[in-house]
């Protein structure tokens, strides 16, 4: 059986678009929030994402990302519906809309996402992964990795104390030692306090460089461990996008089409 071609307004096209654009999107939606569910980062984080990168801090980024979000999938719709006004593109039937919408989608998809997940999005990530349940983690190894760094330290600076300290003793005895046989070395004894006193405040000021540079080296080792941890995530985001804009074109399609059949000229 042929189906005839639908004749509609390009009025009724574009708005037809933006209301398949309105469901795609949602359908979009839950697919990225099952995908950020199944690498352990929360349901919402897509849209989190999407706010940080419009440039609101984390604490308010959900609701402007799911305007953007639903923003761009009304901007893509609204597209969608201008390009079937066209006669040649008109929608005949479900088969060819589906086709439509999905082409509409990777099209999206290559000129929209990508970019934007090989340039804005990495960073974003890796703020949202210090504050979600997997930067909870990399942040626990790392306090881990800290606390054994600073006993050790603690530990080492608690011997080279006491060494100074036992010289410290020992050089008393022996000034006392030697007042009592030479009756007025005071200025020897006054050297060799200060000579302690020194060695004391470079040892202090050793120990107060060394977790500094611990703390340096920890905070490097916790960010490279984030950055292996994004790269693995990274190929599930993007083939998760994939389908998600695949799902978004198919209901775009399927809305659009249903809704341009019913008001033929």
């Amino acid at each position: 059986m042929t189906m005839q071609t639908a004749q509609y307004r390009a009025g009724k096209s574009i708005g037809a678009g933006i209301a398949g654009g309105v469901a795609g999107g949602a359908a979009m939606y839950g697919v990225m929030s099952a995908i950020m569910t199944s690498i352990g980062m929360g349901p919402n984080c897509f849209a989190i994402i999407m706010g940080m990168i419009t440039g609101q801090p984390y604490d308010a980024a959900i609701g402007p990302g799911i305007a953007a979000h639903f923003g761009t999938s009304i901007a893509i719709g609204a597209i969608f519906g201008v390009i079937v006004s066209t006669r040649k593109l008109q929608l005949s039937g479900f088969p060819k809309g589906i086709g439509l919408g999905i082409a509409t989608g990777v099209i999206a998809y290559v000129v929209i996402f990508l970019p934007i997940s090989m340039t804005v999005m990495p960073p974003h990530m890796m703020d949202l992964m210090k504050m979600m349940p997997m930067g909870n983690v990399a942040g626990n190894m790392g306090g881990n990795m800290q606390e054994g760094t600073m006993n050790g330290q603690s530990s080492m600076g608690s011997d080279s104390m006491n060494e100074p300290q036992g010289k410290m003793m020992s050089n008393s005895s022996e000034m006392n030692q030697q007042g009592a046989m030479g009756g007025g070395s005071m200025q020897g004894s006054s050297m060799g306090e200060k000579s302690s006193m020194q060695g004391s405040s470079m040892n202090q000021s050793a120990m107060n460089e060394k977790p500094s540079m611990g703390s340096n080296s920890n905070m490097e080792a916790m960010n490279k461990m984030m950055m292996e941890q994004m790269n693995k995530i990274i190929p599930s985001i993007l083939g998760g996008a994939l389908a998600g804009h695949i799902v978004f074109g198919a209901v775009l399609g399927v809305v659009a089409t249903a809704i341009v059949r019913v008001s033929r000229k």
